[in-house]
């Protein structure tokens, strides 16, 4: 999958939460989003993801614009540093989850591979409680 961002802007009232950027992530990588404390970053993910809209520019999925798509239809997800999802279900099971809701197939062949880009396999079994903050 390929996301791109064109010339995305977010304005809330008189203040500007974004400024006019683009971005295009390596298809096939692991991208971390860093930086400081109110410097957009939950509102750049919110955007991607299609939870918030942007006030200028376009999200590409694919090459498809998909700035106005549902959340559901654009397979983008986040994760936020501090695990707030499902604290009562094992890292497996977290990372699991969307994939069943997407009704994918060989769900724990593809948790595995996903642990394994990670480099988390051997947390695969523990609850977030359990992990410590950068896990």
């Amino acid at each position: 999958m390929q996301l791109t961002l064109e010339g995305i802007s977010k304005k809330v009232g008189p203040q500007t939460w974004l400024h006019d950027m683009s971005l295009a992530p390596r298809s096939g990588a692991v991208t971390v989003l860093l930086g400081a404390t109110q410097a957009g970053k939950t509102s750049l993910m919110r955007i991607m993801a299609g939870l918030d809209t942007p006030s200028a520019g376009q999200v590409h999925v694919d090459g498809v614009n998909v700035t106005g798509m549902p959340v559901r239809e654009r397979n983008v997800a986040m994760v936020y540093q501090q695990f707030i999802n499902y604290p009562s279900l094992k890292v497996r099971d977290n990372i699991a989850s969307p994939l069943k809701l997407r009704g994918e197939k060989n769900v724990d062949q593809r948790v595995r591979e996903i642990a394994e880009k990670l480099h988390i396999e051997m947390f695969l079994d523990r609850l977030p409680a359990e992990l410590s903050g950068g896990r």
